[in-house]
């Protein structure tokens, strides 16, 4: 069974410690660290992961970008999603990154 890559374990440990915060300031950590959802491709996953990463993903940009009144994105995705998100729903996008961190952890110990 392949292991999830090096870069996806490096980045996640990033993003876990970095989320690490105050509750009230949860939601704006979650903002400015959104760039992560991005660089963490899927494929980088090995197989038993891959699909809870893509849930992640799918939950983290379900709302989708924002765009103006001439159609230009003004809030992408992952940030437009976290604005929109309650804090319970906050708590858990954050719960679900640190378990699968926990597991690909596993796989390189």
């Amino acid at each position: 069974m392949k292991k999830s890559n090096i870069f996806a374990y490096i980045e996640l440990g990033k993003l876990v410690d970095e989320l690490k915060v105050d509750q009230s300031k949860l939601r704006q950590k979650l903002k400015s660290q959104s760039a992560y959802f991005n660089i963490i491709e899927p494929r980088y996953f090995s197989d038993g992961l891959v699909g809870e990463w893509e849930g992640i993903l799918a939950l983290a940009k379900q709302k989708g970008a924002r765009v103006n009144e001439e159609g230009r994105v003004v809030s992408n995705a992952v940030s437009n999603t976290i604005d929109q998100l309650s804090d319970n729903e906050c708590q858990l996008l954050v719960s679900k990154v640190q378990s699968i961190y926990d597991s690909v952890r596993k796989e390189f110990q």
